[in-house]
């Protein structure tokens, strides 16, 4: 009991020095109630808080209370809102079109989109009960629209359109960007598609100077890179560092910073946003300015830097916290980070609480704290590298020695505050990003003063050009000069042994195979067996979605391509794959035909040290121990070119006594050729694509395959590669279990107990275990 008293003192005790962290406990624990089961029941929760103000009679107590309903309430009619508007969406009630009228509120990083829209009206000129029930008031919607045919569409733009409305699709591959889930933390769950253009009948007030700094950016971005390759690496690191742009793909420059741990450079946060404060302030300072024009010169900087670069949430954050710290100094009053920390959390999660699920704002605040409450004790620690000799009298330093001491001393301060940053994000980034970077200790004191010096240098540039171009030409050529030392460093510290370590998760005892859902028709296989082998990649672009994301969450390093026929949708993005994973061999179907990307991938493959091999009928290639590559199809015993799809390899795995059979995009012709061919084509499941050209699936094809079951495919356009009634009913008729794609998203293959698993990727489609 003793102790029970002696800790609720403590509290108490801790409570008075910082008043507003109750509030903010009370604030954190009411939107998570909020988010994971709304208001229905706000009566019974305000009666309980109401019951506990009365019972307790202290100002704890009280101020937590007050949090937890500020926190359910402004939070739970956000989700209330947006989990009626995303069930009528799912139950088909907003399937008739619509008429909206918004404004664009996002814009996206580069301003060129994904564009976001709040809804000002929602018209179902036949639903009209719907449009009764649903406050369409503040809604948010994900635009879907083929930017070819419509006007450049800006921020605070006021837009009229006529659409459909339809849930955010689900995350469809394993361990992708989850779209639905990000958009949904943006208060968004609908999108509106349309196919007709987008009229804009003006612009929105209070959106107005927010829309000016976004003109401004533009402006802003030339001038900082102007004398520079706009594509090269320098000048992708330095609208990076200013901007917040990542480059367009990912790189190895994004890697090395990654395993760096200063991966963080690449947005725009709260690091950046002080160190344009820390910039002005210096100015401000050097011209002797009054102290209150001082600091709110550095406030008003911080907003507008803010403001140019796109109103992203981490620089909003960091501008409230420094407004509420820094306003201290104004009215005389030293202020308390750790107070600070929590006004500026309360304000921020009352606005929007769903930041709290975000890792940006875990990131952003577990660092903050730990700074607050950890860099005392490094400092305590790091103490011997800033002093002297105790019977060295300070006077009798020469000034090398005075200059000495105080780099030690900066050094000392920087290590103290890197290591408890560190400490304060190594263990979110590991739950959300499965890496961990004990080298960022050290790499952060250095990379962190360079790209202050870019930071400082864009926008001398910018100053600079802006009056003169050729002298703003000259100081960007320099800032290129540290941007590219900057890589090159951050390059060495992620390549120290032991400085970084990804969490890798387990692989099946006997490997798996993941058969990914791409859009358009498009292919690719992952045979997590042997020391890996990509069966197809898809389009560059759906590779990098799609496929690249799934082999960095495993760990993914294929020392195998297989090139199942040359169609661009299949392996447009095997020069990638030679770029990125350094294969020893591909096996290829024929070196003469005639797809760009494919040419392309042959050329490559020659300066590189992968193998190429074209294989023949019967031919066999082992995986490992029990697991093998069987040829059916060999496009080298052909004559003449023929179709792309019907001139591609058919090979068939034997997977420790189970039999994939994967067809690629062969159709009629070569369903034909393989039964007259007169071999054994059992096999347990087929992968297929569907036939452009030509028909796919013979029925007498399947009967001498006999498998469980077949993945398809399944593309609306053209008309020939979407799966028809009549193919699935003479399909289901066989006893065959189909896994549409289109209803399946991507499909994965294991071993377990005997037994081959096929795990849809999508909730409505149910996995399927076959015995022997």
């Amino acid at each position: 009991m003793n102790g029970v008293v002696c800790v609720a003192n403590r509290l108490n005790r801790a409570f008075s020095v910082f008043p507003l962290w109750p509030i903010l406990l009370g604030l954190l624990s009411g939107v998570f109630v909020a988010d994971h089961h709304g208001i229905n029941h706000w009566i019974i929760n305000c009666v309980a808080g109401g019951a506990i103000v009365i019972l307790f009679r202290r100002q704890t107590p009280t101020m937590l209370v007050a949090g937890y309903l500020l926190g359910y309430l402004s939070h739970g009619m956000v989700i209330d809102q947006q989990r009626a508007w995303q069930h009528a969406a799912e139950s088909d009630e907003l399937s008739h079109r619509c008429s909206l009228t918004g404004v664009v509120i996002d814009t996206g990083t580069a301003g060129s989109g994904p564009y976001l829209l709040r809804a000002e009206k929602i018209i179902f000129p036949s639903a009209q009960k719907t449009q009764e029930d649903l406050s369409t008031k503040g809604v948010r919607l994900l635009l879907n629209h083929d930017t070819r045919d419509h006007p450049i569409i800006k921020y605070g733009d006021l837009v009229e359109l006529d659409g459909h409305l339809e849930p955010i699709g689900s995350l469809r591959n394993p361990h992708g960007f989850d779209k639905a889930r990000w958009l949904h933390r943006h208060g968004v769950n609908l999108a509106i598609s349309t196919q007709r253009p987008v009229h804009i009948t003006g612009s929105s007030t209070p959106h107005q100077p927010v829309r000016i700094m976004t003109d401004w950016r533009r402006h802003l971005r030339q001038l900082m890179t102007a004398g520079l390759a706009p594509d090269s690496s320098e000048a992708q690191l330095i609208r990076a560092v200013v901007l917040g742009e990542r480059p367009p793909r990912p790189s190895g420059m994004i890697d090395d910073f990654r395993n760096s741990g200063t991966l963080h450079v690449f947005a725009v946060s709260g690091l950046h946003v002080g160190m344009v404060g820390t910039i002005i302030g210096f100015f401000l300072w050097f011209v002797r300015v009054p102290r209150w024009l001082l600091i709110s010169g550095i406030i008003l900087s911080m907003a507008i830097y803010a403001g140019i670069t796109g109103l992203r949430p981490p620089a909003v954050r960091a501008v409230i916290m420094a407004t509420v710290f820094l306003s201290g100094f104004l009215f005389h009053r030293k202020p308390s980070l750790i107070n600070s920390l929590a006004a500026s959390a309360i304000v921020v999660l009352a606005w929007d609480g769903h930041q709290l699920f975000t890792p940006g704002f875990q990131l952003s605040y577990g660092v903050l704290l730990a700074l607050a409450v950890a860099s005392a004790f490094w400092m305590r620690i790091f103490k011997p590298i800033g002093e002297i000799d105790a019977f060295m009298p300070r006077l009798l330093l020469t000034p090398w020695q005075e200059r000495m001491l105080n780099g030690r001393k900066w050094l000392r301060n920087s290590l103290s505050v890197s290591t408890a940053a560190w400490m304060g994000s190594a263990p979110l980034m590991w739950i959300h990003f499965g890496i961990i970077t004990p080298i960022a200790v050290l790499a952060s004191v250095p990379l962190m003063l360079m790209v202050f010096f870019i930071l400082a240098m864009a926008m001398l540039g910018i100053t600079v050009g802006s009056m003169w171009s050729p002298a703003g030409e000259t100081i960007n050529q320099v800032n290129a000069i540290v941007a590219k030392a900057t890589y090159g460093l951050a390059g060495k510290f992620a390549d120290i042994p032991g400085g970084h370590w990804y969490r890798t998760p387990s692989r099946p005892e006997r490997g798996r195979i993941v058969v990914f859902d791409l859009p358009y028709g498009g292919g690719a296989n992952y045979l997590d067996l042997g020391g890996g082998i990509m069966l197809d990649c898809g389009r560059a672009d759906q590779f990098y979605r799609h496929v690249m994301t799934t082999l960095s969450y495993y760990g993914a390093d294929p020392d195998s391509l297989i090139v199942s026929h040359a169609d661009s949708k299949h392996s447009g993005a095997m020069s990638l794959c030679l770029e990125h994973y350094h294969p020893k061999q591909a096996l290829i179907p024929r070196t003469d035909l005639l797809s760009k990307s494919y040419r392309k991938f042959l050329s490559n493959a020659e300066n590189t040290d992968c193998r190429l091999i074209i294989p023949r009928n019967h031919q066999r290639f082992e995986v490992e121990s029990g697991v093998y590559l069987e040829i059916l199809h060999a496009p080298i015993e052909l004559a003449g070119n023929g179709r792309a799809d019907d001139s591609g390899l058919v090979i068939r795995l034997h997977w420790h006594g189970w039999k994939i059979l994967f067809m690629g995009d062969a159709g009629f012709i070569t369903e034909t050729r393989l039964l007259e061919s007169g071999q054994d084509l059992s096999a347990d499941v087929i992968v297929t694509g569907r036939n452009r050209d030509d028909f796919t699936g013979r029925e007498d094809f399947y009967q001498a395959v006999s498998p469980h079951a077949i993945i398809s495919s399944n593309c609306d356009f053209p008309a020939s590669e979407r799966i028809t009634e009549h193919w699935r009913d003479s399909v289901k008729n066989q006893g065959i279990r189909v896994f549409d794609q289109q209803q399946s998203g991507a499909v994965t293959m294991t071993i377990e107990n005997g037994e081959l698993i096929l795990t849809p990727m999508l909730q409505g489609s149910a996995p399927l275990r076959i015995g022997k």
